[in-house]
């Protein structure tokens, strides 16, 4: 009885203890336009990754095999994406790392309200002019109490974690596309010793600055600006192809 006991906690322990595993990739391959500088697959999905003028590393890593060239990666990814349990990843589509993006294809398992809606609008309100709205979309944080929980239908939701002991950001964009549901993790975490030999990452897979000082706000504000921008480009796109 105690033997049986023992193997129990021992099986109970190993399976609360597993890391995650990163999903497959999916079948489809991919690569960056020349005209948009959007990544398109064979499949025709399009989709925007930012393409900040001061970014110009377009490195898309699609295969498990390119995957394995770097030991650690795949667990990092894996730890962001468990940072949303609400959402199940069914494939993953890239990686890129000098933006910190990985794209996917995901179902949901359970209700995530969103922290921030973005939308595109074409009537006027406030200081917004329909032009306005229809290039840079409207923002919102208010989320009302009912009507988001199936997910988004002509906007991106948005949420992100803050990691303190990581100095890790993961923020989560979900937007509603014709055939399928893309959620966008976005990865920014601190490059610190211990985290590995350099080759187990790809280069750009961490930042050179500390996430944990007040004195790198400004930054992460343009980068959080960027990942917001970056919704709203892929809105445009889900929109335009309904």
């Amino acid at each position: 009885m105690k033997f049986s006991f023992f193997i129990m906690l021992v099986s109970v322990c190993l399976t609360s203890c597993t890391s995650p595993h990163l999903p497959a990739f999916s079948t489809q391959t991919w690569h960056v336009d020349a005209y948009t500088g959007n990544a398109v697959s064979s499949a025709g999905l399009e989709v925007a990754f930012g393409a900040e003028w001061m970014i110009t590393d377009t490195t898309l890593i699609q295969t498990s095999a390119r995957m394995a060239d770097f030991p650690k990666l795949a667990d990092f990814l894996a730890a962001g994406i468990a940072q949303f349990p609400e959402i199940a990843v069914d494939s993953v589509l890239f990686y890129n790392p000098h933006r910190g993006l990985l794209f996917a294809t995901y179902h949901q398992l359970r209700p995530l309200k969103p922290a921030t809606e973005i939308c595109l609008y074409d009537e006027p309100g406030g200081a917004y002019s329909p032009e306005f709205a229809k290039l840079f979309g409207r923002q919102y944080t208010h989320m009302d109490d009912s009507g988001w929980e199936n997910g988004p239908e002509n906007s991106v939701y948005t949420n992100a974690h803050y990691r303190p002991a990581k100095k890790q950001i993961v923020s989560l964009q979900r937007i509603p596309f014709r055939d399928c549901n893309i959620a966008v993790f976005q990865i920014w975490a601190t490059g610190a010793k211990g985290s590995g030999h350099p080759g187990d990452y790809p280069p750009g897979t961490f930042w050179n600055i500390d996430l944990g000082d007040t004195d790198n706000i400004e930054i992460v504000s343009a980068a959080l600006q960027a990942s917001r921008n970056l919704a709203v480009e892929n809105l445009k796109i889900s929109l335009l192809n309904k």
